[in-house]
């Protein structure tokens, strides 16, 4: 969990405070930092993880937009439970982007599935095995949370890119960017804690690649609606849903 702000401004992801927010949802899946448990001071964690103190504060914000942390001020920042509040951004700052984003989403990637499946071409489809191979080998490590929602987001972007349509391909990449929506990327996260969660979006992933590996659109672009709907569900119903999201 190592990094330095100069290294980091060479890093392909600038956004240094998304790494450390990251870094922190995975020790807390990890059981490092345990529902209730006040997190160490800020000084302590830029300490830690050889970051400056404004970057682990910006950390903290974006943990408590979404709903895993409370800062209770004066006292400090206590972790919250799994799902405690991810249904309860309704109505916040967070509201209105990610319920567009995912509208969006739905609208859009099942018709990118669907087309994939008659027109992608072998080494995507041998590339995003690959990439769900990977996810497979990392799934029940809490601590490569990170990489394993780096493979999950892109798999939607590398199969969009193989539906033969450069424009669709360039708004779900767009979509599903984490520089360009760094508080869904958390969001996400912090639904896929627990290894359940993570082994339903493998499988779903699954089944989507699967249809399209066969050919079969219609397949392909309603297994894409059935995960997205989870996606949906587990953001905004988790006491409804354990299912998956990416």
């Amino acid at each position: 969990m190592q990094r330095s702000d100069q290294s980091a401004q060479s890093s392909r992801t600038p956004r240094l405070y998304l790494s450390v927010a990251q870094d922190l949802l995975a020790a807390m899946a990890a059981g490092e930092y345990v529902s209730g448990v006040r997190l160490p001071g800020d000084r302590d964690l830029a300490a830690r993880l050889d970051v400056s103190r404004t970057t682990v504060r910006e950390a903290i914000l974006a943990l408590e937009l979404i709903g895993a942390v409370e800062v209770r001020h004066g006292d400090g920042t206590y972790v919250r439970g799994p799902h405690g509040g991810v249904a309860g951004i309704e109505g916040s700052a967070l509201d209105v982007a990610p319920r567009e984003l995912i509208e969006a989403r739905r609208s859009l990637e099942p018709v990118v599935a669907g087309l994939a499946a008659t027109r992608i071409d072998t080494d995507r489809l041998r590339s995003l095995t690959r990439d769900l191979d990977e996810a497979t080998e990392i799934v029940a490590d809490p601590s490569r949370l990170p990489r394993f929602m780096e493979l999950g987001l892109r798999f939607h972007a590398d199969l969009a890119l193989g539906c033969g349509n450069t424009l669709l391909a360039g708004i779900v990449g767009q979509l599903v960017d984490a520089e360009t929506h760094p508080l869904w990327l958390l969001v996400n996260q912090h639904a896929v804690s627990s290894p359940q969660a993570r082994e339903g979006q493998l499988h779903q992933h699954r089944e989507v690649l699967g249809a399209i590996a066969s050919g079969d659109a219609a397949r392909a672009a309603a297994a894409m609606t059935t995960h997205l709907a989870s996606v949906d569900a587990v953001i905004f119903h988790p006491a409804t849903s354990d299912r998956s999201t990416s």
